[in-house]
Formats: structure tokens, sequence, C-alpha cells
């Protein structure tokens, strides 16, 4: 990971998050539950028309920040996330396919006969890269070996020298994808919210769908703190009327961002993340990504009662 990426990132994330003891975010030294940084993808993302890191497109751009968020939860190194990348570059395309080789699934080609999971679990990509880094840290020297060793300890190919050639791939989008690491904030459920929310990004929008392989704007805001343990009602103007509102300005991530007041109430929302961005559902044709908030048909901001007395609480 270039060294002024990483130290902008990890400066906007103490900042923003008002931290005052030191945490290095990608570096190994991360806490665990402290704090977290969501990877956010630059609004064209999800698509295969071209996304955020050189090489990619926004399928692939949105599930390499799948796999980098979640060696950030682990407090893993950059080293780890360059392998988990290529890795999944070599196996399936950085896609998350549902077949294989055998009964091989997802991004790392996993399989279920093998201990890597269900077939549902093994299709969760935030999963699928928590398994594969689980087994990478209990390879012996792992963050000193060459990449092509360190990903055939995990993965046991019948094609162990493939993995070598993504690596400078897989080093860019590390690269690109912490350097835009925004701040989330402390609390479970928020973080809940926004690993879910970020979990779906790609899929596309259908109108009433509520996942898990499409959703609509307010299906994916419902499903999303349902993650976390809260019920919020299903239609975005129902949601609005949900609240508690929160004043323009004073915002947070996890909270909820509304737009395009009707007669009824909002037509639209997303998920705030940080840094004046949200994940959303936008529209048919579109799919599940992250894009700015702020735009002319902005309504305002609620955050449900159970992410209230979260914030409250600190």
């Amino acid at each position: 990971m270039k060294s002024a990426a990483a130290g902008a990132a990890l400066l906007l994330c103490l900042f923003a998050a008002f931290i005052a003891a030191a945490v290095s975010v990608l570096t190994g030294s991360a806490v665990p539950g402290a704090f977290g940084c969501l990877l956010a993808i630059p609004s064209g993302g999800g698509t295969r028309e071209g996304g955020p890191v050189a090489g990619l497109d926004g399928e692939q751009s949105g599930n390499a920040a799948v796999i980098v968020q979640t060696g950030v939860q682990l407090g893993l190194p950059a080293r780890a996330a360059v392998i988990a990348v290529a890795t999944a570059m070599q196996e399936s395309g950085l896609r998350n396919v549902a077949h294989g080789h055998l009964d091989s699934l997802g991004l790392f080609q996993q399989r279920p006969s093998q201990g890597w999971g269900t077939r549902e679990q093994i299709l969760d990509p935030a999963y699928a890269a928590r398994r594969f880094y689980e087994r990478l840290v209990t390879v012996p020297d792992w963050e000193r070996l060459p990449l092509a060793r360190a990903a055939q300890a995990v993965q046991r190919s019948a094609f162990p020298g493939t993995y070598a050639r993504w690596e400078p791939l897989a080093q860019r989008a590390v690269d690109a994808l912490t350097g835009s690491c925004v701040a989330v904030i402390p609390g479970e459920r928020a973080a809940a919210v926004i690993a879910y929310a970020q979990a779906q990004l790609g899929k596309p929008y259908i109108w009433g769908a509520e996942g898990p392989a499409s959703f609509d704007c307010s299906g994916l805001t419902m499903r999303a703190y349902q993650a976390a343990g809260i019920t919020v009602p299903r239609v975005a103007a129902d949601q609005w009327r949900h609240g508690p509102p929160v004043p323009p300005g004073q915002e947070q991530p996890g909270d909820l961002v509304f737009f395009r007041m009707e007669a009824g109430g909002p037509g639209h929302v997303g998920i705030v993340i940080g840094g004046g961005r949200m994940i959303h559902a936008p529209r048919t044709g579109d799919v599940v990504k992250v894009a700015p908030y702020q735009r002319p048909d902005l309504v305002g901001f609620t955050r449900p009662a159970h992410l209230a007395g979260e914030s409250s609480s600190r």
C-alpha cells in the first residue's frame, strides 16, 4: 500500500471519528471493535461498464472492496488483502459465481464439501473473504511468502503458479480502495447496518425486491437494519415518518437519508456512510452503489431509535 494513501486514509478516519488514540488501519494494529473504515466505491461502481480501479469493472471493484473491508475489520495488514484479491481474481475473475469445478462456489471457489461453509454462506462475499483470511493467517510466515505460495497454501490449487500474475492488479486495487476509506462511527449496530449494505454493492435494482439477489431502495434499507436487529417500516415514506429526524449537518454513518418529496412522503432512501456519501439502490436498470447524497432533491435524515440511543450513549 502506498504510504501517502495509507497516511491520508488514516488521518481521515481519525479526524472524522474524533478518536484520540492513534489506530493504524490496514497495518495490523487496528483495534477490533473500536471503529472501522468503510471502503467507498465511487458512484460509477457496481456495473460491468467500468469501475474505480484500473483494470477492474464496477462489479469486480465492489467485490474487491468487500474483501479489503473484511481485512480492515479483522485488523490484518495490507498484504493480506493483496493476497486475497489476487486469489479471487484467479479463482473467479472477482465475480461471485454460483458454479465452478465440482461444488466450488463464489469469489474464492470454496467448496462446501471441504468444510468452507454452506452454499449460502460461501456466496456471501464477506463470509467467503473472512474464511479465506482465517486460513491464510494460519500459514507460517504468510506475510513474507511469495504471493503464489501464500495463496496456494490456502487454496491448494492444481495450478499453483497462476496466482502471481494478478499481484500488480491486486496491489493497485488495495491502494485505490484504501485511499477512499471513510470513517464508520463506533457502535456495533451502525457498523452492522453499513456492513450489510456494503455487501450488496453491485446487486441489481428491482422494484419491490427485498434481497438477497436484488433490492429496491427501501428494501435495501429495511434489510440492512434487520441485519443489525432493528425493525423499520418497509417503504421510504414510512421509514421517514418512523424517524426521529436528524438536523442537516449532524448526520452520521448509519443514518437514513431521504430524497424526492412526494405527496405521501419521500420517494427514495439511502444509508449514510460518511464523507457526504451513501449506499443506495437507485432505480430500474441500475445497481446498489455508493453515491454522494448532497443533491437538489435531498429531503433530510433520520436516525432510527436504536441507533439514536447508541449515539447518545457515547
